[in-house]
């Protein structure tokens, strides 16, 4: 049986720490004979090519504009790099230009990273999560909570911040009601799907939304509505409104399935699994909410306004 997963942050202030502490780590996953992966960005994919020299090219390298579009889809690069050698252990490091994300998208790269302890617990894979210390206090505050052990000196020590994923989930999970002012559509029955579609087209185009990205929206509007129709309960809604430089499209319906911390977080072994829609709306729009009260079930999807 292989060793459980291990999730590590890293907090580096220069290049040279970053070099040294990234390359000591992925010269140990290759002398162990482990795959080893890097979604980073560019300036930090460079710093590594340097540090390991010949070494580098047993390295797989994803840009983080590719890795992280959107920052959901990381799960699935690795997914996909750890199913091309089952069983065999992954070494990746994961960072992305945190300080271009809006503040939904922060919330939900919170999410993403306390659920990483849960989703890969048992996969055979080492995982280290560079933050920058010049980046803000409330990401860096993601890097303390999330991360099991702490990297430093090239050794590992264990994180006393470190936060139990499901409460960091549960917490992140509060209903956000949708504000006075916000477009209502009853959408109850499934014709409605494409009242609602319609909606969103129109005023996708009216605000100024690429034509691919309203596409996007349409997609993860339909499967997030059709779950609610299929397995939710009456009434049906959809609220359309602008919050914190993001539009978000807002299914609520009046609940019925018990609320899922991790639903949709990773792809379902079927695509007729409960959670495949919540999955692909995840790759489809910037962030995704997910919250359940007596008020109903309710995920918000944001799109970032133009």
């Amino acid at each position: 049986m292989s060793a459980p997963a291990t999730h590590t942050s890293l907090l580096y202030g220069s290049d040279r720490q970053y070099a040294t502490e990234a390359g000591d780590f992925l010269r140990d996953g290759l002398e162990r004979g482990h795959r080893t992966l890097v979604m980073a960005p560019p300036s930090r994919t460079r710093l590594i090519r340097s540090e390991l020299g010949g070494d580098a090219g047993a390295v797989t390298f994803v840009d983080d504009s590719v890795a992280y579009a959107p920052q959901w889809n990381a799960y699935r690069v690795l997914l996909d790099f750890a199913a091309e050698a089952p069983g065999v252990r992954s070494c990746v490091i994961a960072e992305q230009r945190l300080g271009r994300r809006t503040a939904a998208e922060v919330v939900d790269y919170r999410r993403l990273e306390s659920a990483i302890n849960l989703v890969f617990a048992e996969h055979p894979v080492d995982l280290l999560c560079p933050y920058d210390t010049a980046l803000p206090g409330d990401l860096l505050d993601i890097a303390v909570h999330s991360h099991e052990g702490l990297r430093g000196g090239g050794a590992v020590a264990a994180n006393p911040g470190y936060r139990d994923p499901f409460s960091v989930l549960t917490g992140l999970s509060a209903v956000a009601l949708p504000p006075p002012g916000s477009t209502t559509l009853d959408c109850s029955r499934l014709s409605d799907v494409a009242l609602a579609r319609r909606s969103v087209r129109a005023r996708g185009a009216e605000i100024g939304l690429a034509r691919d990205a309203v596409a996007d929206l349409e997609l993860a509007l339909t499967e997030v509505l059709t779950n609610a129709l299929l397995h939710g309960s009456p009434p049906s809604l959809v609220h359309l409104y602008d919050e914190g430089g993001m539009w978000v499209c807002h299914v609520q319906d009046g609940g019925g399935l018990p609320f899922d911390l991790l639903s949709g977080v990773v792809p379902p072994a079927e695509p007729a699994d409960h959670g495949y829609g919540l999955w692909l709306a995840r790759q489809l729009v910037a962030a995704v909410d997910v919250g359940g009260d007596d008020s109903g079930t309710h995920v918000r999807l944001h799109t970032p306004r133009p």
